[in-house]
């Protein structure tokens, strides 16, 4: 089970371990109350050239695991929802590739984009792509992978 949290992740970076999470009050698969700390898990993002210490949590009354992640980040991505959005946008807009980062992985955003534009909103949204990662996210879907938001 994922738990978004509003954090800086530059201010986890900085604390490390040692960042005051805060523990949630009950379980979100079974509303329990008893949630003990699990450890931590680490994960790299854009712009941080080492490891991100995230908490994890355990419900004693389910076993349900609670990784803490920040808001504004698809899970298993390392860019930030607005970098992949303003990337696309800078694509469209523009027509080249934003700078400072690979160019193949701005493609295969763009291209996921595409699939998924045409495979849920229909091809009447194909000229309207940026409006249609607006509208995948509203339907709980990555617009620019090929799985669902959990």
């Amino acid at each position: 089970m994922i738990l978004l949290v509003c954090v800086s992740i530059k201010e986890v970076l900085e604390k490390g371990r040692a960042f005051p999470w805060s523990r949630p009050r009950v379980c979100p698969g079974c509303a329990g109350r008893r949630i003990w700390r699990d450890g931590f898990e680490s994960r790299f993002y854009d712009g941080c050239n080492e490891r991100v210490w995230l908490r994890r949590y355990r419900c004693c009354e389910c076993d349900c695991v609670i990784r803490v992640r920040p808001q504004g980040y698809f899970p298993r991505f390392q860019a930030s929802i607005n970098s992949i959005r303003s990337r696309i946008v800078h694509r469209l807009d523009m027509g080249t590739w934003a700078v400072g980062m690979s160019g193949s992985r701005q493609r295969h955003w763009l291209s996921s984009l595409k699939r998924n534009v045409q495979a849920h909103l229909g091809a009447q949204w194909m000229d309207r792509l940026v409006e249609g990662f607006d509208r995948l996210i509203e339907k709980s879907i990555i617009p620019v992978s090929r799985f669902k938001i959990e």
